[in-house]
């Protein structure tokens, strides 16, 4: 065959492959990462499946996230409410938001069985819009990976995130109704595990604020442990509380870890009056640890440290 008909060839397969994706409108500043067309089909007939009354629970899995606005019409569930697995805080802009995460494959089937009662026989199943994907950006802590799929009801739309690679239900939420998050009724507003009317900035005080990771739960299991994460985060806080316990200038520090198989990457950031030279050992410090690495995949995480200041909620 000919390059000029190999080209041609090419182009048109690609051509028509990208015509088959079907895009969304992503707001600025969000990444968002496509699937290819076969496994959001398949996602979308495994959702339809389970939705169904001949339900296999094919899409279920031991760890399920409900995020913050189905927890609140989920939480009253007397079968749900006695679910053992831990509730999760959900940080958005000045809220802090509770919800329920699934160890136990047996209690997500409960969970799944209770929210499929909130689903009437006619629904759609479709891709996120642009109000979606930002209340969804603003609750996770990690890259919106596809499929990522709506249930679209007469009063009520919800959000299915699934893993690509084995199609399992990672996060079931419910989407909101308006952007600005504040106006929605009825939030139940936590701080460090108590239920408030009203955050506080906390007081001045030199200590982590707060530690966020930036994977999924399966991610984590796969590429790391406990142990290791654990070694990793009390190592710099020690260093950190011995450096700047008695640091009299106010700011706030940044670490990002990146675990890798073979090599480990570490950034640092700061805002306001942080002492550079206290600034400058500590990055030392923590450079010349030998902290554990991944097992295949890399793992990020940020540790965010107050020092002689307050709350991020100020």
């Amino acid at each position: 065959m000919k390059l000029s008909k190999l080209i041609f060839l090419f182009s048109f397969i690609s051509f028509s492959f990208a015509q088959k994706v079907e895009k969304v409108s992503i707001p600025k500043g969000i990444v968002y990462n496509y699937c290819d067309v076969k496994t959001l089909e398949n996602a979308k007939k495994l959702v339809a499946q389970n939705l169904s009354e001949t339900n296999n629970y094919d899409l279920i899995q031991s760890n399920l996230i409900i995020g913050p606005l189905l927890w609140k019409s989920l939480k009253e569930n007397d079968k749900i409410k006695k679910i053992k697995e831990r509730k999760v805080e959900f940080h958005v802009d000045d809220l802090i938001l509770e919800g329920k995460m699934s160890q136990d494959l047996s209690a997500s089937k409960i969970i799944w069985d209770e929210f499929k009662k909130e689903i009437s026989k006619d629904y759609i199943i479709r891709k996120a819009n642009e109000l979606e994907l930002q209340y969804y950006w603003s609750v996770i802590s990690f890259d919106i990976e596809e499929p990522l799929l709506i249930i679209e009801t007469k009063n009520h739309n919800y959000i299915l995130n699934i893993l690509k690679k084995d199609l399992k239900l990672m996060w079931l939420d419910e989407a909101p109704k308006t952007s600005d998050l504040s106006k929605q009724k009825d939030w139940v507003i936590y701080q460090n595990g108590e239920e408030k009317d009203s955050l506080s900035k906390g007081i001045k005080e030199t200590k982590l604020e707060k530690l966020i990771l930036l994977n999924t739960d399966s991610q984590l299991k796969e590429n790391t442990n406990i142990e290791d994460l654990t070694k990793i985060t009390d190592k710099t806080i020690a260093i950190f509380e011995e450096l700047f316990k008695n640091s009299i200038k106010p700011g706030k520090i940044m670490v990002e870890f990146e675990l890798k198989k073979k090599d480990n990457i570490i950034s640092f950031a700061v805002k306001e009056d942080i002492d550079l030279e206290l600034m400058k050992e500590f990055k030392k410090r923590i450079n010349n640890e030998k902290f554990p690495n991944s097992k295949k995949d890399s793992i990020k995480f940020l540790m965010l440290f107050k020092v002689n200041s307050y709350n991020d909620t100020e």
